[in-house]
């Protein structure tokens, strides 16, 4: 089986086991090959069985039954990072009855109990009126998530609101040291939190107006409630017309990790990848600057770019030459194949 186990401790790694996108302490991270990392989560103790469920998945993934070697990476980019999975099935709710306070969902029936916790549980719902939380019932849909899917992209704009009915969702995000260019597409970011039923998420976006803060992926078979923001009262936070207080918004920024990234940082960091690429060109271009001579006039044109646009320069070009200069060293070694030691 082609797996290796490594232990790292932080002491005097500080720096480096930051770069790698470690958010908390014991975590764990999972590569496959030149495929590079798919998995990066806290893994104390309790979190045993998400190292099984995680490893058995990985494995199941990607190595291949009969040689128990790692399967060649799909030459097809499957994963697109700009969009959000849709739901597998969305029912509309059919009603509320006012005799049994019961509601309907295509076959299924949300009891008595469920009915009370979002009206009187969730916190952007309880101040509603019983007519306003009956109108924001009677817009709202079921929706159901394979698991893998991703629910909401860091980054992308929020419309919805969600309140898992069953199942799990993980929160994972994205930090300003990770490396745009050789992270996998697919890569959701460091796992921050795992919400399960009658849990929320969504709200931020709507609140603040702002991308989103993180992304989330359902772990396991999951069904929300889904309210979009057009159909919540203007009472609300949740419909962007009323201003939450710094006590809410210190609240939802600590529950979607926004103390371990810098928004501006990152979004500078995805343009500037965006932009090296389209001047490295694709393996079908002939003018690609392959030799180290050109790809460092790439890179000091884009230094240049940037520091005529913004002074804050990316530590990422720097990390590019770094590599350059490491590749150059490596190869002198080899040919001049020195001494060691004392010998």
């Amino acid at each position: 089986m082609p797996i290796i186990w490594a232990e790292m401790t932080i002491q005097g790694n500080k720096d480096y086991v930051k770069s790698l996108g470690v958010l908390a302490l014991p975590s764990m991270q999972f590569y496959a090959g030149t495929e590079g990392i798919v998995e990066n989560f806290p893994c104390g103790p309790s979190k045993v069985p998400i190292l099984r469920a995680k490893l058995k998945k990985l494995v199941e993934d990607k190595v291949d039954p009969v040689t128990l070697t790692l399967k060649a990476p799909s030459t097809v980019e499957i994963c697109d990072e700009e969009t959000e999975d849709e739901a597998c099935t969305e029912r509309v709710v059919a009603g509320v009855s006012d005799q049994t306070r019961i509601m309907s969902v295509g076959d299924v029936v949300i009891g008595q109990e469920q009915l009370n916790y979002l009206r009187y549980d969730i916190p952007y719902f309880k101040d509603f009126t019983d007519e306003e939380f009956d109108s924001l019932m009677s817009r709202a849909k079921l929706a159901t998530f394979e698991p893998g899917s991703v629910i909401m992209r860091q980054g992308k704009t929020g419309k919805s609101f969600y309140v898992i009915e069953s199942g799990a969702v993980e929160i994972s995000v994205k930090t300003a040291f990770e490396d745009p260019l050789t992270t996998p597409a697919g890569y959701l970011g460091a796992v921050i939190n795992t919400l399960t039923t009658n849990n929320f998420f969504g709200e931020r976006a709507l609140i603040t107006g702002e991308p989103r803060a993180a992304s989330i992926r359902a772990v396991q078979k999951t069904r929300c409630f889904k309210f979009d923001v057009a159909d919540i009262p203007q009472s609300s936070v949740l419909s962007g017309k009323k201003i939450a207080t710094q006590e809410r918004k210190a609240e939802i920024d600590d529950k979607y990790g926004l103390d371990v990234y810098d928004i501006d940082l990152m979004q500078g960091q995805f343009k500037t990848a965006n932009v090296f690429n389209q001047a490295r060109g694709s393996v079908y271009n002939n003018n690609v600057p392959d030799s180290d001579e050109e790809i460092d006039q790439a890179v000091e044109e884009l230094l240049q770019l940037k520091k005529a646009k913004n002074d804050n320069i990316l530590s990422l070009l720097v990390r590019l030459q770094m590599i350059r200069h490491a590749t150059r060293c490596f190869d002198y070694i080899l040919m001049t194949k020195p001494t060691w030691g004392d010998a």
